[in-house]
């Protein structure tokens, strides 16, 4: 049996996350084919973009039968650490020394609560 806030969950949180993610990329990629025209919004990147959150908030769901939602959901934060990246070496986006420092906050909290799920 799996225990409530087994790896397997915490793995796919971090699946969702990373899916979810790029679909926010594909869906930043989308918006340059949007126009006034409604049809614009069947562009390729955009439903890739939709098809990813979708998939996203399935494993999410998978992943909450498996665990519990107090320690799975904080992992949703590492969707800004997939997007910081995506956003400065795919989209070549500026990053200011404040938001690096924001990442490691990010990153700080995720692993407090991942480490007092090992230590109930």
């Amino acid at each position: 049996m799996i225990s409530k806030n087994s790896l397997f969950a915490i793995l796919l949180i971090i699946g969702c996350t990373f899916l979810t993610s790029f679909g926010q990329y594909f869906i930043k990629l989308g918006t340059t084919y949007f126009t006034s025209n409604p049809l614009s919004i069947l562009n390729f990147y955009l439903i890739v973009g939709c098809i990813l959150y979708g998939l996203g908030a399935i494993v999410l769901i998978i992943a909450l039968k498996y665990g519990e939602l107090s320690v799975l959901y904080p992992f949703i934060a590492l969707s800004f650490v997939w997007v910081f990246f995506m956003a400065r070496f795919m989209l070549h986006e500026p990053i200011l020394f404040i938001n690096w420092i924001g990442l490691v906050i990010i990153l700080l909290g995720v692993s407090f609560i991942g480490w007092g799920a090992d230590h109930e």
